[in-house]
């Protein structure tokens, strides 16, 4: 047996006795070290896993989350919500679509998933039981329309896949507002006509009174995303000082101009969120070690030759990685998928014809998808557990949307310029 066939089989039988990923990834790539350099293992394991972890592209990170957090708890995400009811709560079926509505707006804040789905769910879900929705469906919505939240910027993911390809993350960042808001807009036709086939939901009549009042009322933390993204796009700030400028505000917000958050609340946050951004940035220094030992075994060129063997043209090249990250993403979380693959298969875009930015957004709303399949579908086990439906009966509800991510993927590929036009507009 190949030693690095092993080494795989190694993470995989750990992650199956539910070791925890991040361990797993070390651990197993520690063995393979040991086996491969003996007791000079101990000082690269420390080389290796350390310095990664304190990169300044990486450290957005655990800022976004704790954007997240403050916003769940300030009063923040509510203020979304109600400015979403308010515009298309008139719809059949309108609190579907204003979930998805609210998801977008959101998602143009922590740049994470999975605190969007639940910081959205604690809400929405319980509205929807008492509007006669089935519980199912408001938690399959709740997941998939949190994807949303990985593609409008900013992007935990994205951020990844600039830290390992090279790619501007400004431009990721503008190539993703259009393919999120196709994510949307599909969402809602899907939600309109499920409650009009099933007779779910409250429609609120439209008033542009309404519009204007709830505008008002949340308009401060409206601008939050405009004014994380402008700054980045015109050289105000990184992304990183982007990400901390979007936890001072929300703190503002929340402490200073709503009063709807304490200085009791702030261990609370503070705690949840780093733990969550400890547990990423262990995935990260994990999978770096084991990326490193996938290397001494010579492995990314082994994957290097075969992808450029069957993918030789640049639609063959994009299907058989597309299939390879639909396949992953049912598998691995994201975080760990963009670093182990990211660095073998960022070079090769350009090399077989494909348009980098392009192609690095269609592999993000592959990606998103893998966050409602399951085994491992972050999306579906936070909706689970808010909800407290059985992750496999979400999942099946979660279906049809997977398919709108898929059309949208399908229209990207057609249209390039849906990742590539508003890019083009800015020099970043």
């Amino acid at each position: 047996m190949e030693p690095w066939v092993a080494l795989l089989i190694l993470m995989l039988v750990l992650i199956l006795l539910r070791v925890p990923i991040a361990v797993s990834l070390a651990l197993s790539a520690t063995i393979a070290l040991f086996l491969f350099e003996g007791m000079n293992t101990i000082p690269l394991i420390a080389q290796r896993m350390y310095p990664v972890t304190r990169s300044w592209v990486l450290l957005a990170i655990p800022f976004f989350m704790l954007a997240g957090a403050i916003m769940e708890i300030g009063g923040l995400t509510r203020r979304i919500v109600n400015f979403s009811n308010a515009l298309v709560g008139f719809l059949p079926g309108g609190l579907a679509a204003v979930t998805v509505v609210a998801s977008m707006i959101f998602g143009g804040v922590s740049g994470s998933s999975s605190a969007e789905t639940s910081a959205l769910g604690s809400i929405l879900i319980p509205a929807m039981k008492e509007q006669k929705y089935s519980g199912r469906f408001a938690a399959g919505l709740i997941a998939s329309s949190a994807c949303i939240g990985m593609i409008i910027p900013p992007s935990i993911p994205m951020v990844l896949w600039s830290f390992v390809s090279g790619e501007s993350l400004g431009k990721l960042f503008l190539g993703g507002i259009i393919p999120g808001v196709l994510i949307g807009v599909v969402q809602i036709i899907t939600c309109v006509i499920i409650a009009k086939r099933r007779g779910y939901g409250i429609r609120t009549p439209f008033s542009f009174g309404e519009v204007r009042r709830t505008a008002k009322d949340g308009l401060l933390t409206l601008v939050t995303p405009l004014i994380i993204i402008g700054g980045i796009v015109f050289g105000i700030f990184t992304p990183t000082e982007a990400a901390i400028i979007a936890v001072f505000y929300s703190l503002f917000l929340s402490m200073g101009v709503y009063r709807e958050l304490g200085v009791r609340d702030l261990p609370r946050i503070l705690i949840r969120s780093g733990t969550t951004s400890a547990m990423v940035l262990f995935i990260v220094a994990g999978s770096t070690l084991f990326s490193y030992a996938l290397t001494l075994m010579e492995v990314p060129a082994l994957i290097t030759a075969k992808l450029l063997a069957l993918g030789s043209t640049p639609l063959t090249f994009l299907l058989f990685t597309g299939i390879l990250y639909i396949i992953l993403g049912m598998l691995m979380d994201i975080s760990v998928i963009i670093l182990l693959t990211g660095p073998i298969i960022a070079p090769l875009i350009a090399k077989v014809g494909l348009d980098p930015l392009h192609t690095a957004m269609i592999y993000m709303v592959i990606l998103a998808i893998g966050l409602i399949t399951p085994p491992v579908g972050m999306d579906l086990f936070v909706a689970s557990g808010i909800s407290g439906i059985p992750v496999d009966q979400i999942a099946r509800e979660a279906v049809i949307f997977v398919l709108g991510m898929l059309l949208v993927t399908v229209l990207m590929w057609i249209f390039p310029w849906t990742a590539t036009w508003i890019p083009s507009l800015i020099s970043i």
